[in-house]
Protein backbone atom coordinates (compact mmCIF):
# COMPACT_ATOMS: atom_id res chain seq x y z
CA UNK A 1 0.00 0.00 0.00
CA UNK A 2 2.62 2.50 0.63
CA UNK A 3 4.24 1.51 -2.77
CA UNK A 4 0.97 2.63 -4.47
CA UNK A 5 0.78 6.20 -2.16
CA UNK A 6 4.24 6.96 -3.54
CA UNK A 7 3.51 6.21 -7.24
CA UNK A 8 2.94 9.05 -9.74
CA UNK A 9 -1.28 9.04 -10.32
CA UNK A 10 -1.39 7.58 -13.71
CA UNK A 11 0.51 4.13 -12.44
CA UNK A 12 -1.47 3.89 -9.56
CA UNK A 13 -4.50 4.81 -11.41
CA UNK A 14 -3.50 2.09 -13.89
CA UNK A 15 -2.78 -0.39 -11.25
CA UNK A 16 -6.34 0.29 -9.82
CA UNK A 17 -7.85 -0.31 -13.37
CA UNK A 18 -6.26 -3.76 -13.75
CA UNK A 19 -7.52 -4.65 -9.97
CA UNK A 20 -10.63 -3.94 -11.12
CA UNK A 21 -10.59 -5.83 -14.72
CA UNK A 22 -9.29 -9.06 -12.97
CA UNK A 23 -12.27 -9.57 -10.96
CA UNK A 24 -14.03 -10.44 -14.27
CA UNK A 25 -10.78 -12.71 -16.15
CA UNK A 26 -11.52 -16.68 -16.30
CA UNK A 27 -9.14 -18.66 -14.03
CA UNK A 28 -6.09 -18.72 -15.58
CA UNK A 29 -6.39 -15.64 -17.68
CA UNK A 30 -3.83 -12.92 -17.96
CA UNK A 31 -4.57 -9.78 -18.30
CA UNK A 32 -1.58 -7.53 -20.90
CA UNK A 33 -3.81 -4.13 -21.03
CA UNK A 34 -6.46 -1.60 -20.06
CA UNK A 35 -7.01 1.94 -20.59
CA UNK A 36 -9.97 4.04 -20.41
CA UNK A 37 -11.58 4.73 -23.74
CA UNK A 38 -14.38 7.90 -24.98
CA UNK A 39 -16.67 7.52 -27.88
CA UNK A 40 -15.53 10.89 -29.37
CA UNK A 41 -13.16 13.77 -27.79
CA UNK A 42 -13.23 13.01 -24.52
CA UNK A 43 -10.24 13.21 -22.90
CA UNK A 44 -11.56 15.65 -20.12
CA UNK A 45 -14.27 12.84 -19.70
CA UNK A 46 -11.91 10.18 -18.77
CA UNK A 47 -9.93 12.81 -16.10
CA UNK A 48 -13.27 12.79 -14.28
CA UNK A 49 -14.13 9.17 -14.59
CA UNK A 50 -10.54 7.87 -13.68
CA UNK A 51 -10.83 11.08 -11.23
CA UNK A 52 -7.01 12.02 -12.22
CA UNK A 53 -7.81 15.52 -10.28
CA UNK A 54 -4.94 17.73 -10.03
CA UNK A 55 -2.42 16.30 -12.96
CA UNK A 56 -0.27 18.19 -14.33
CA UNK A 57 -2.14 20.48 -17.62
CA UNK A 58 -1.36 18.04 -20.24
CA UNK A 59 -0.78 15.08 -18.73
CA UNK A 60 -2.19 12.24 -20.29
CA UNK A 61 -3.74 14.92 -22.94
CA UNK A 62 -6.17 16.34 -20.21
CA UNK A 63 -5.25 19.84 -20.43
CA UNK A 64 -6.99 20.50 -24.30
CA UNK A 65 -10.35 19.60 -25.72
CA UNK A 66 -8.87 16.60 -27.29
CA UNK A 67 -9.19 15.31 -31.24
CA UNK A 68 -11.87 15.92 -32.86
CA UNK A 69 -14.51 13.30 -33.14
CA UNK A 70 -14.83 11.73 -36.57
CA UNK A 71 -17.27 12.06 -38.79
CA UNK A 72 -20.47 9.39 -38.24
CA UNK A 73 -20.41 6.85 -40.97
CA UNK A 74 -22.08 3.44 -40.96
CA UNK A 75 -20.01 0.85 -39.21
CA UNK A 76 -20.34 -2.82 -39.76
CA UNK A 77 -19.70 -6.71 -38.14
CA UNK A 78 -17.56 -6.54 -35.07
CA UNK A 79 -17.04 -2.71 -34.61
CA UNK A 80 -20.55 -1.88 -35.21
CA UNK A 81 -21.13 -4.40 -32.11
CA UNK A 82 -18.33 -2.95 -29.83
CA UNK A 83 -19.98 0.41 -30.66
CA UNK A 84 -23.29 -0.59 -29.79
CA UNK A 85 -22.12 -0.51 -26.24
CA UNK A 86 -19.74 2.23 -25.81
CA UNK A 87 -21.50 4.79 -23.56
CA UNK A 88 -22.19 8.42 -24.86
CA UNK A 89 -19.85 10.61 -25.37
CA UNK A 90 -20.49 12.14 -21.84
CA UNK A 91 -19.06 9.01 -20.36
CA UNK A 92 -15.59 6.39 -20.51
CA UNK A 93 -15.12 3.06 -20.54
CA UNK A 94 -12.57 0.85 -19.95
CA UNK A 95 -11.36 -1.15 -22.59
CA UNK A 96 -9.39 -4.37 -21.69
CA UNK A 97 -7.21 -7.13 -23.56
CA UNK A 98 -6.29 -10.59 -22.61
CA UNK A 99 -4.90 -13.49 -24.47
CA UNK A 100 -8.03 -14.57 -25.39
CA UNK A 101 -10.77 -11.66 -25.32
CA UNK A 102 -10.84 -8.29 -25.52
CA UNK A 103 -13.16 -6.77 -23.38
CA UNK A 104 -15.08 -3.63 -22.33
CA UNK A 105 -16.28 -2.25 -19.11
CA UNK A 106 -18.38 0.91 -17.67
CA UNK A 107 -17.99 2.02 -14.61
CA UNK A 108 -20.81 1.13 -11.81
CA UNK A 109 -22.10 4.67 -10.71
CA UNK A 110 -22.94 4.73 -6.55
CA UNK A 111 -21.42 0.96 -6.48
CA UNK A 112 -22.37 -0.54 -2.92
CA UNK A 113 -19.48 -0.16 -1.64
CA UNK A 114 -19.17 3.83 -1.85
CA UNK A 115 -21.13 5.64 0.47
CA UNK A 116 -21.35 9.81 -0.40
CA UNK A 117 -19.35 11.38 1.32
CA UNK A 118 -20.50 13.29 4.49
CA UNK A 119 -19.12 16.98 6.12
CA UNK A 120 -16.32 15.44 7.67
CA UNK A 121 -15.29 13.52 4.73
CA UNK A 122 -15.30 16.74 2.99
CA UNK A 123 -13.81 18.61 5.56
CA UNK A 124 -10.49 16.26 5.70
CA UNK A 125 -10.40 15.78 1.77
CA UNK A 126 -10.13 20.09 2.27
CA UNK A 127 -7.13 19.80 4.50
CA UNK A 128 -5.32 17.10 2.98
CA UNK A 129 -5.82 19.53 -0.79
CA UNK A 130 -4.44 22.46 1.10
CA UNK A 131 -1.52 20.31 2.73
CA UNK A 132 -1.26 18.59 -1.16
CA UNK A 133 -1.69 15.25 0.55
CA UNK A 134 -4.90 14.56 -1.53
CA UNK A 135 -5.30 11.02 -2.09
CA UNK A 136 -8.08 10.41 -4.62
CA UNK A 137 -11.47 8.20 -4.56
CA UNK A 138 -11.06 4.28 -6.16
CA UNK A 139 -12.36 3.52 -8.66
CA UNK A 140 -15.73 2.00 -8.56
CA UNK A 141 -16.34 -1.53 -9.60
CA UNK A 142 -16.67 -2.40 -13.58
CA UNK A 143 -19.82 -4.17 -15.47
CA UNK A 144 -19.01 -6.06 -17.94
CA UNK A 145 -20.34 -4.58 -21.34
CA UNK A 146 -19.24 -6.15 -24.34
CA UNK A 147 -16.29 -9.02 -25.18
CA UNK A 148 -15.44 -10.68 -28.06
CA UNK A 149 -12.89 -13.58 -28.68
CA UNK A 150 -9.19 -11.70 -29.38
CA UNK A 151 -8.63 -13.57 -32.04
CA UNK A 152 -11.16 -11.46 -33.98
CA UNK A 153 -9.23 -8.09 -33.11
CA UNK A 154 -7.04 -8.25 -36.56
CA UNK A 155 -5.22 -4.44 -35.75
CA UNK A 156 -4.46 -1.44 -33.36
CA UNK A 157 -3.12 1.47 -34.20
CA UNK A 158 -2.26 4.82 -32.28
CA UNK A 159 -2.31 8.26 -33.53
CA UNK A 160 -0.09 9.87 -30.84
CA UNK A 161 -0.18 12.25 -29.60
CA UNK A 162 -4.03 12.91 -30.47
CA UNK A 163 -4.79 10.14 -28.50
CA UNK A 164 -7.07 7.96 -31.07
CA UNK A 165 -6.93 4.03 -30.74
CA UNK A 166 -8.26 2.20 -33.63
CA UNK A 167 -9.43 -1.08 -33.61
CA UNK A 168 -9.35 -3.36 -36.39
CA UNK A 169 -11.18 -6.67 -36.53
CA UNK A 170 -10.99 -9.45 -39.29
CA UNK A 171 -13.84 -9.42 -40.50
CA UNK A 172 -12.95 -5.97 -41.96
CA UNK A 173 -14.64 -3.75 -40.04
CA UNK A 174 -12.89 -0.77 -37.84
CA UNK A 175 -13.53 1.50 -35.17
CA UNK A 176 -11.57 4.57 -33.56
CA UNK A 177 -12.12 5.59 -30.10
CA UNK A 178 -10.69 8.30 -28.09
CA UNK A 179 -7.41 7.55 -25.40
CA UNK A 180 -4.78 9.32 -23.68
CA UNK A 181 -2.05 8.45 -26.13
CA UNK A 182 0.46 7.87 -23.28
CA UNK A 183 -1.68 4.44 -22.18
CA UNK A 184 -2.92 3.98 -25.66
CA UNK A 185 0.48 3.15 -27.10
CA UNK A 186 1.28 0.47 -24.82
CA UNK A 187 -2.23 -1.19 -25.45
CA UNK A 188 -1.60 -1.10 -28.81
CA UNK A 189 1.63 -3.14 -28.37
CA UNK A 190 0.41 -5.44 -26.19
CA UNK A 191 -1.85 -6.29 -28.63
CA UNK A 192 1.00 -7.14 -31.45
CA UNK A 193 2.40 -9.40 -29.34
Amino acid sequence: MIFMRQADPVARRQSELRLRVGEHLDAGETLHAALWVARESGLSTIAKITRWEGAPEGLLGFGGAGPAASPPRALQGTAAELDRHLPEPAAAAALALTEARLLLFAAVAGSPEARPPGLRDRLRLAGRRMLGRVEPAPLPRLELLWQCPRTALAAVGVSDPEGALALGFVDGSSLSVVAPAMLAVPFAEAARR
